[in-house]
Order: structure tokens, then C-alpha cells, then sequence
């Protein structure tokens, strides 16, 4: 794996979902990853057959996308990564043989059916369904998570924010604190939970928006989420950042409105989980990438 969690996530519900419409059997495989050593059962429940395998497998370019971003941004993005899951039917297909068919901007169109797991509906339910199958943390993890939720001391109704710093401007333009905050639909509520690689982006709220009470995880020394960095910390400081992060999208996915960018993989997400809660700052509809 090697590349951000949300990022092999988000491709493999799409996945999943692709197997399932084309009756392909879905299986994972389970070796160590950049976020634990023990795989997808380091953090999560499994939900599947799970299987070994050292071949490498690649995430294909989303060329539609890629183009998009460059016309609109002027930038390009690399997409290829490596992804621990393994995709067969009769005939053996490839990580990267799946991913192409099932990141195709036409299936963002299409309606869904699959009854026996109670799908109906547009790509994002249908996704939100799968989300909810394997979302699921194991008794470690879950006790963890609830101590860090609990830490926010998050109550009543609250917006939801994720402002993302460090390397994402490599995928899209970062956009202004103020477009965030332009985009609360409801005045009344005045807590927020912001999740955000940057803590300068904390402080710059304090000073500009003074009334709000503004909760998040993210810590005072951190300056921004850079991948290759993120990668050479030890192992145990990468797994307490990916269980600040699971907790963070937790919360987040209870807001009154969940305001991020579409562009990053945790907004995709959260397209996916609870897409009625979503607003995007950068797009103004949910993108399949």
C-alpha cells in the first residue's frame, strides 16, 4: 500500500461494488500496509475471505479526471499507487484491471440494484451500504476510537470542516479557510469539529472567527500531512494517526453539514458514507475519481 488510507479505501468500496454488479468474487488480500502491520485486521473486523499474495497490483490512472484537473487547475496528478487487494473470476483479473471499469465516470450515473445486501439507488448509496459492511473496527481499535471522540467533548449540533493542507495541493488548488466557512448553511450553529492536517489552519480560525467554538484532533506541532514523510515515521506513530483520523471522520460523518473538498479522499468519503450531510468547496457535486 502506498498511498493514503482513503485513498486505497475509497477504491476498494468502488471496487467491491463493481465485483458485485459484474458477479465477481471479491477477495483481500491481507499483508502488512503503511498504516498496520497486520494488514486491513490490524484496525478493522474482517468481512471477507482474505488471502496472501506478493504480485504488485496498480491503481490506473483515472485519465478523464487527471484531464479535468489540468484544464481547471493547470496541475497533474499521479494516481498510480500500489493497493493490497486481490480481484478474481474464472479468469484471474489484476488489481489494476478492475480499477479502471470501476472508477468510469459513467457508473457515477447509473442506479444500482443488488437485494440481497439491500441496494437501491445512486453510486454514492450503494457505496454507503458497503461503507457501512466494512466499516467496522475490531476491539482494540474501537476502544481507542471512543476514547478519542470522547476526548473532543463534541455535543449537539456542529458543522463539520476538513481543511486540508500540506502535499494536497498536488491534486487541486487549496482553497481559503473563508470558502469554507461561506459555505455553512446554518446560521444558528456556531461548534465545529475540524479535521485538518495544520494546525496553523486551527489558529487562523481562532483569530478570524472568533465566535465559533472550534474543536478537532489535530495536534499544535502538526504543520501539514506530506505522504513521503508520513511514511518514514516508526510504525506505531503511523498507526495513532490513522486512529486520530478514522476517529475524526467518525465525528465528522455526525455533523448537521459536512463542509470539505470533493477533490480529497476523505471528502470522497464522506460522499460516500453520508452524502446527504455533504457540501463541497471545490466542486459543487460529489466526483467519481
Amino acid at each position: 500500500m502506498s498511498a493514503g488510507f482513503f485513498s486505497e479505501y475509497n477504491c476498494m468500496v468502488l471496487s467491491m461494488l463493481y465485483c458485485l454488479e459484474h458477479k465477481i468474487q471479491f477477495k483481500l488480500c491481507s499483508g502488512a500496509t503503511n498504516f498496520h502491520l497486520e494488514g486491513w485486521n490490524g484496525f478493522f473486523l474482517p468481512f471477507c475471505e482474505q488471502v496472501e499474495d506478493n504480485s504488485k497490483h496498480f491503481k490506473t490512472c483515472n485519465w478523464n479526471y487527471a484531464l479535468k484537473l489540468i484544464i481547471r487547475d493547470g496541475r497533474f496528478s499521479n494516481y498510480r499507487s500500489l493497493m493490497p487487494y486481490l480481484l478474481w473470476t474464472k479468469k484471474r483479473l489484476k488489481t489494476q484491471d478492475v480499477f479502471g471499469r470501476s472508477r468510469s465516470s459513467h457508473r457515477a450515473k447509473k442506479n444500482y440494484q443488488i437485494p440481497g445486501l439491500g441496494i437501491n439507488g445512486n453510486i454514492q448509496e450503494a457505496c454507503s451500504k458497503l461503507i457501512e459492511i466494512t466499516w467496522r473496527y475490531n476491539e482494540k481499535t474501537e476502544k481507542s476510537i471512543d476514547e478519542l471522540k470522547n476526548s473532543v467533548n463534541i455535543s449537539g449540533e456542529y458543522i463539520g470542516f476538513h481543511i486540508r493542507g500540506g502535499d494536497k495541493f498536488i491534486e487541486h488548488k487549496v482553497e481559503p479557510v473563508e470558502a469554507y466557512f461561506d459555505k455553512v448553511s446554518y446560521p444558528n450553529i456556531r461548534t465545529a469539529f475540524v479535521l485538518t492536517d495544520d494546525y496553523s489552519v486551527i489558529d487562523y480560525i481562532h483569530r478570524s472567527y472568533p465566535e465559533w467554538n472550534i474543536k478537532t484532533l489535530c495536534r499544535e506541532e502538526e504543520r501539514g500531512y506530506f505522504f513521503n514523510d508520513f511514511l518514514s515515521q516508526p510504525e506505531e506513530v503511523r498507526q495513532q494517526q490513522h486512529l486520530r483520523l478514522f476517529a475524526s471522520v467518525d465525528i465528522l460523518s455526525q455533523s448537521r453539514q459536512f463542509i470539505g473538498t470533493y477533490s480529497s479522499n476523505p471528502g470522497m468519503y464522506l460522499g460516500m458514507r453520508n452524502a446527504k450531510i455533504c457540501t463541497g468547496v471545490d466542486y459543487d457535486t460529489w466526483v467519481l475519481r
